[in-house]
């Protein structure tokens, strides 16, 4: 059963924003991608918002061997995003694409991005924060360093910020890694703006390498839109991070966000995916 998120860090709380004076709905919204070639080899690819919109939320997508390439980037700006994909280990010979995905609109309220960046090779938790009185859209992130040798294992969206987490992966000595978080703002926010989640079955690697969950906007008929996203890798316990593990995607649609995470190395362990879906009010 799909989990609606307070807004608020008391998640036993739920909590929507209404429509006021001061909020606006989203004209033109719009959910867009671009694909990469179908190659072996690390590589990205860009999609930029239809004239007169900009970017309120993001997503990519591997299109290939599972848990074979790490996510790398999907890094927003005003009207673009970009993501990027980096092989694991010894690689591939598969051929293989990268789609990134853009949530656009055009609300009246200004939006803004935010990023902060993790010390300590990425390994701290990094919390990237809207500006009091702003509230969170979407997302992003950039693995700086890490050469497909790291991964993501949660990023959880909250009213107006984003907290996340990166692990490494290898066997061999970690370099001089970093992650980027980004948040995108906005001054006033959407109206009927809700987080809403949902969680896989526990269960170990080793019986079942890989896990996909949907999670849909769930309130008032057909007008309430995907923005953003946001994922979660957890043990039983719900303790994160579980290493060894890796986005094949996590998608945003008109009406939810699609999401897969697979086994880089084989792990005996058991764990869930928890997958994130920022929605609001079309119009």
């Amino acid at each position: 059963m799909v989990t609606v998120i307070s807004l608020v860090l008391a998640l036993s709380v739920v909590v929507t924003v209404p429509a006021s004076a001061s909020s606006a709905n989203i004209p033109d919204y719009d959910v867009v991608f671009d694909t990469s070639g179908n190659t072996s080899g690390n590589k990205g690819a860009d999609v930029t918002c239809p004239s007169g919109t900009r970017v309120l939320g993001t997503g990519a997508e591997i299109m290939g061997p599972s848990g074979d390439v790490v996510i790398d980037e999907v890094v927003p700006t005003t009207y673009t995003v970009s993501a990027f994909g980096i092989e694991t280990g010894a690689g591939t010979s598969s051929a293989w694409m990268i789609r990134v995905w853009a949530v656009c609109g055009d609300p009246d309220e200004a939006t803004r991005i935010v990023s902060r960046t993790a010390p300590r090779n990425g390994l701290l938790p990094l919390t990237v924060t809207c500006d009091p009185g702003e509230f969170l859209l979407g997302n992003g992130y950039r693995l700086d360093g890490a050469g497909g040798n790291a991964v993501v294992d949660y990023i959880k969206p909250q009213l107006n910020a984003v907290h996340g987490h990166a692990t490494w992966i290898s066997s061999s000595a970690a370099p001089s890694w970093t992650l980027e978080m980004f948040a995108i703002c906005a001054e006033d926010p959407p109206p009927g703006l809700w987080i809403y989640s949902d969680s896989t079955v526990n269960s170990p690697v080793s019986t079942l390498p890989s896990k996909e969950l949907d999670v849909a906007c769930g309130g008032a008929g057909d007008r309430q839109v995907v923005l953003g996203t946001g994922f979660a890798v957890q043990d039983e316990i719900g303790s994160i991070p579980i290493t060894d593990i890796t986005l094949d995607y996590l998608v945003p649609t008109r009406e939810k966000v699609e999401a897969k995470a697979a086994e880089v190395v084989s792990d005996s362990r058991y764990w869930n995916l928890v997958v994130y879906a920022i929605c609001a009010y079309e119009d």
